[in-house]
């Protein structure tokens, strides 16, 4: 047995020494809850910052919308987000509470506009497809910057004529009736689309249709002050004897849903402004556009009847078609009236201050001692109607455009016979004893004024003056 002892066994043992450290060391394990708060922190002030006004929209209804989950976009860029969703209290709207984003404050003011933005189909097309698979969502026209601060707006039921983002020209056109158009309807301009029509509505005393239409920026500088438009829905059928059966169409979508052309003379005005106002004539030949290509010289021929005289029938000289009727009307008198006629060029150098129009429609019969005489000008006269003129072998000055004519109800075999000498071809080439004759010119239209060959001045009578109009002025 070994006696040892205790005390020395403990003396050789190694003591453990105790010591202070300086730092404290954080462990790891807490790391990411720091990172964690520090980002959340972050994020909030973030979204207080961005947070802007609550605001509320009423809408008819609420399809397609849902709480926390339907944004609002401006510009495809989303400001807001809807919160809430509950009837009006009068159960027939609902209220829809939006919280939008701080940046949006400075323009809610009356000028901002809402509406829902989900797939419609139209005649136009498709449109909103991608709502498909985002989901409806409200669209957004906010005001100009400034402006008293506004929480509650009415939603639109469509999307506002103004909203197009620069990209088109808003304007207005007035009919008697609506004539078949329909919203999303085609707007051309040489048979290009060029626009669309956005609504309608009836006109404040309920005596026309006033007609919102787009048109497109990129074809907006062709619309001037002076620009005619038309309906150009369905079919037009016009026909004759003589030229058979004349069938227009503007195009096949314009059957379906309707249409509108438009066009300009040769001397456009100023360009059209936003919201410009234009009438909206039935059909093209409700006017007259007299083409670069065809600078043809109006004039007016008086009669105490129009007959079976309509737009488009031939003027003829000598047999030969040299113009057309453009329009007619009754004067304001109710005694006569007033048929608008072109003459080609170079053909209206024929028509003098001393020419005879007369009616070539039909066939004329006259009974007398002598038996029954039938009397017809040509077989296109007889077909299709229309004038004939004639000028003295002594032509007098080249009439001005607007001259006004009176209209004999039948020609005689002496002004049939007249054969003047009156040049056709260019200047330079006029045999010298025509040369007189050709170089009589009346003057430019702008410059034209209105003479009755009756020897009063047009202006003399209020039955002339609708004609001053139809005419070109500087």
């Amino acid at each position: 047995m070994n006696n040892e002892n205790p005390d020395a066994t403990d003396a050789e043992l190694p003591q453990a020494e105790v010591r202070a450290s300086g730092r404290r060391r954080i462990s790891t394990v807490w790391i990411i809850p720091i990172v964690a708060a520090i980002l959340a922190g972050g994020l909030a002030w973030r979204t207080l910052s961005e947070r802007g006004p609550t605001i509320t929209l009423s809408f008819d209804n609420a399809d397609g919308l849902e709480a926390g989950k339907t944004i609002v976009s401006h510009r495809s860029v989303p400001i807001g987000t809807v919160q809430d969703i509950a009837l009006a209290d009068d159960i027939q709207s609902v209220l829809v509470t939006v919280q939008m984003r701080a940046s949006s404050r400075k323009r809610l003011n009356k000028d901002a506009k809402f509406w829902v933005v989900r797939p419609r189909l139209g005649v136009a097309g498709v449109s909103g497809l991608s709502t498909l698979v985002s989901g409806n969502y409200i669209g957004a026209d906010l005001g100009s910057e400034g402006g008293v601060f506004q929480n509650h707006f009415i939603g639109l039921e469509d999307p506002p004529l103004e909203n197009t983002g620069g990209l088109g020209l808003a304007i207005e056109l007035v009919a008697e009736k609506l004539g078949g158009l329909s919203k999303d309807a085609p707007i051309y301009h040489r048979e290009v689309v060029v626009g669309t029509i956005q609504g309608y509505v009836l006109s404040e005393d309920g005596r026309s249709v006033v007609i919102h239409a787009i048109i497109e920026s990129p074809y907006a500088k062709h619309v001037y002050e002076n620009s005619k438009f038309w309906n150009a829905s369905g079919l037009d059928v016009t026909g004759s004897l003589a030229k058979g059966v004349d069938i227009n169409v503007e195009s096949l979508r314009s059957m379906i849903a309707g249409g509108v052309a438009f066009a300009t003379n040769e001397k456009p005005g100023k360009p059209a402004q936003p919201g410009a106002r234009f009438t909206l004539s039935p059909h093209e030949d409700s006017f007259d556009l007299a083409h670069p290509s065809k600078p043809n010289k109006r004039f007016v021929v008086e009669s105490a009847g129009l007959g079976s005289i309509a737009s488009k029938d031939p003027v003829l000289y000598r047999g030969q078609q040299v113009g057309e009727v453009v329009s007619h009307r009754l004067h304001n008198n109710a005694q006569t009236v007033g048929i608008l006629i072109q003459i080609y060029e170079p053909y209206n150098r024929l028509v003098r201050t001393n020419s005879i129009f007369w009616n070539t429609s039909g066939i004329s019969a006259d009974l007398g001692l002598t038996g029954l005489h039938i009397q017809a000008e040509s077989l296109e006269g007889i077909l299709a109607g229309g004038l004939s003129f004639a000028t003295p072998d002594k032509p007098g000055p080249q009439a001005k455009p607007g001259s006004i004519f009176d209209l004999k109800e039948k020609g005689k075999e002496a002004w049939k016979n007249w054969s003047p000498s009156i040049w056709l071809g260019t200047e330079d080439q006029a045999p010298a004893t025509s040369r007189t004759i050709t170089n009589d010119n009346p003057g430019p239209d702008d410059k034209a004024e209105l003479y009755h060959h009756k020897g009063d001045a047009a202006g003399n009578s209020d039955s002339h003056h609708w004609f001053r109009n139809l005419f070109h002025r500087g």
